[in-house]
């Protein structure tokens, strides 16, 4: 470029394109090099005018170096697709780069984000190597120009070369791809290739909140180790291990190999190595404990706890106590061995033991500040509340089930496990993975709203913030013969789990109308006799495997069974919970809780003359058995001629199922204890404890309830007739 003297007018026009009068001449200024002077890079950043001078009058007033630009690159314009091509490259190298940081330095964010800068993702990365004339050789990357030749078509490569920089007697030597795979852990090359452009875009969810860095106050920090327990005798294992959850490389690959990759293909087999004889899965007592779990409780109100992917932890991963386990920890497993030893008579002394055990390891862990949120401590959690509520102790039960809910929010567990993951999450979930994580977290659904059924409280999970897939039906697998009941029908769980949410959907409406927002009783009795009809079309659409009447109830092959039955009790106790407070005001009521109480004695004289007792009766048998006796004492204190007539016939139901409360169902359940000698209605009935609960102004919104409802049918393909929808 040679030197030009400004021409003499009275406006000339700035860097920026702006105008100015000039009434002078301005004088030529000379760079170093003898080229003409222009402006300084600060003066250009700030959009401010450069007196030319150097140092120039505002860098030398803000005490900032004046850099001289010399060359004027305004008529030097590259071409779109060499700029692409640049970035694209930048975005590969920043790509393996951050991929390496964080291999070296695990959960360092304050050295990522030292050694990183933002991603470019303007071009394709995938297509880098087409786009960019690149010479690989084997010892490394020689890059003598960054010229892409042919780009969008061009037809002029010599026109365009011209146009770029040249550089001269530079060689810039990389390593080369193949020695990159070899020399770097595959976790850089997990398919070979360079990761794509979607997987630098999407950025990590952690702690389950919705930022990507996590909330404000978030660091990442090595999790605690856990104290080595292993049976109730506190036997050490034979190798001294120590439960840690602290990931490092190696374990990284070990729990990676322990994920259950196809549910159909996996077979669980029993340790057999006599130097492990004093592990945990090779106690007696939590063996029976578990056995008698899933014998009788499961699925039931315990579908949370899937009973293959359990068990397949439990068997595989005792060696370090479950610390490095996916499906099982050592605190789930006193959790359900102080719930299934209640149901056997000669570990019953054991129960308590096994509660404070995991009581006081999951409250270590929910309430220290580096310790990860894992689907096994929400699992234990719901266990304990369960636990809590047999007893009777409702405040205990309500705060362990909204424990297991907040550590549940902490890891994300309602949403789509394919996007979200917790700290512990190292490696790719495989497909089954991910149904069992659906089968957990539905089935938790169903807890927090039985709990909140019977504590008159509002549920937390709701269909409308839960983005996880539905959840199917999930094999059986080879290995849990002694964790299942034995009966003539197969099981399934993931059709009658759609449907209780659907039956739970109801309850949620209709528990705001009728408890909440109605003030006269005549209201409260119009929303009732709604209620009751959709939960009557609820039942005649179920599906024929979940069908049932007067004959599958006289049936002790199928009413006995565990896994078919509790369908059933849900269903009764859904419908007493709603109609007992109304019996004296409502027809309809008193004609509902009758019939009710009809089946019900039915299916508990064939348990009973099964079993000849009732140690094995689940947590739904137990509220129902409760739920009748309150109803039948509302009943005896009728007075119209029709309740007269009936006064033995009731009194002497009355006694049945006392005797069956308070004699069969102890000690199995201390709830009877609790309330032996009491008057059993004295606890502050359901619309008093909800009304306590809920805000009594709030107004449902019956537009966002009908979408959500139509959401749901479409979520879980279940079939409604239009004509009854379920609000």
């Amino acid at each position: 470029m040679t030197p030009h003297t400004e021409e003499k007018s009275s406006s000339s026009e700035t860097d920026n394109g702006s105008s100015i009068d000039n009434s002078y001449i301005r004088p030529v200024v000379m760079g170093i090099s003898g080229k003409k002077r222009l402006a300084c890079t600060n003066c250009r950043k700030r959009r401010k005018k450069c007196d030319l001078a150097y140092p120039c009058s505002s860098c030398s007033r803000l005490k900032i170096e004046c850099n001289v630009n010399e060359e004027d690159l305004r008529k030097k314009r590259y071409t779109s697709g060499y700029v692409k091509s640049l970035e694209t490259h930048i975005a590969s190298l920043e790509t393996n780069l951050k991929k390496l940081v964080e291999k070296v330095y695990p959960d360092n964010e304050q050295m990522l984000r030292s050694m990183m800068v933002n991603d470019v993702l303007s071009g394709d990365i995938t297509n880098e190597s087409s786009n960019d004339s690149i010479k690989i050789n084997g010892n490394g990357r020689s890059i003598s120009s960054l010229v892409p030749t042919g780009i969008h078509g061009d037809s002029q490569p010599h026109q365009r070369q011209h146009m770029l920089p040249k550089i001269e007697k530079k060689t810039i030597t990389l390593p080369s791809l193949v020695d990159m795979k070899t020399s770097l852990p595959p976790l850089l090359f997990p398919n070979g290739n360079n990761s794509n452009v979607d997987s630098i875009r999407r950025k990590p969810l952690v702690k389950g909140s919705f930022y990507p860095e996590g909330p404000v106050t978030y660091r990442p920090t090595k999790p605690i180790s856990v104290s080595s327990l292993t049976s109730v005798n506190s036997l050490a294992s034979s190798d001294g291990s120590v439960s840690s959850h602290s990931r490092d490389i190696e374990e990284t690959s070990q729990r990676n190999q322990q994920r259950i990759s196809d549910l159909k293909t996996t077979v669980i087999k029993r340790p057999s190595d006599p130097t492990h004889a004093n592990l945990v899965n090779n106690d007696p007592m939590i063996l029976k404990a578990l056995s008698k779990f899933y014998r009788w409780l499961y699925p039931g109100h315990f579908i949370f706890v899937h009973r293959e992917s359990f068990l397949y932890g439990f068997f595989n991963d005792a060696k370090d106590n479950y610390a490095s386990s996916h499906y099982c920890s050592i605190e789930l497993i006193y959790a359900m061995c102080a719930v299934g030893c209640r149901l056997a008579p000669e570990l019953r002394n054991m129960s308590e033991v096994y509660y404070e055990k995991s009581k006081s390891m999951l409250l270590a862990l929910v309430f220290d500040e580096n310790s990860i949120a894992r689907i096994t401590t929400v699992q234990a959690l719901f266990c304990l509340a369960f636990y809590e509520l047999g007893k009777g102790q409702n405040q205990q039960a309500w705060y362990f089930s909204g424990l297991a809910i907040r550590v549940g929010y902490d890891m994300g567990f309602q949403l789509d496990p394919k996007v979200w993951y917790t700290d512990d999450a190292k490696g790719q979930l495989t497909t089954s993975e991910l149904e069992i994580r659906s089968r957990i977290y539905w089935g938790c659904y169903i807890a927090d709203h039985f709990i909140s059924l019977m504590l008159g409280r509002t549920a937390s999970l709701s269909v409308s913030n839960s983005t996880i897939p539905e959840s199917n039906e999930l094999p059986e697998v080879v290995g849990t013969e002694e964790f299942r009941f034995v009966g003539k029908h197969v099981l399934q769980v993931s059709l009658p789990l759609k449907n209780l949410i659907i039956l739970s959907r109801i309850v949620q409406i209709f528990t705001s109308k009728i408890f909440i927002e109605s003030d006269d009783t005549n209201s409260k009795i119009k929303y009732l006799n709604k209620f009751n009809t959709q939960v009557y079309n609820w039942r005649q659409s179920l599906p024929e495997f979940l069908q049932w009447s007067q004959e599958l109830i006289k049936d002790p092959d199928v009413s006995i069974d565990p896994t078919i039955s509790y369908f059933w009790y849900y269903y009764y106790i859904v419908r007493l919970t709603f109609n007992k407070p109304f019996i004296e005001d409502s027809l309809e009521s008193k004609t509902v809780v009758i019939e009710i109480i009809a089946d019900l004695k039915t299916l508990f004289d064939n348990f009973n003359n099964k079993f000849d007792n009732f140690e094995r009766s689940t947590l739904f048998q137990l509220y129902a058995c409760l739920l009748v006796i309150n109803c039948l004492k509302k009943l005896l204190e009728l007075k119209d001629d029709k309740s007269e007539a009936m006064h033995n016939t009731w009194t002497k139901l009355a006694d049945y199922f006392s005797d069956i409360f308070f004699n069969k169902m102890y000690p199995e359940y201390l709830l009877p204890k609790k309330l032996y000698g009491a008057e059993m209605d004295t606890e502050t009935p359901l619309d008093a404890q909800v009304v306590n609960q809920v805000n009594t102004n709030y107004t449902h919104d019956f537009s966002l309830s009908n979408e959500i409802d139509d959401l749901i049918k479409d979520f879980f393909d279940v079939a409604y007739n239009p004509a009854n929808p379920l609000v």
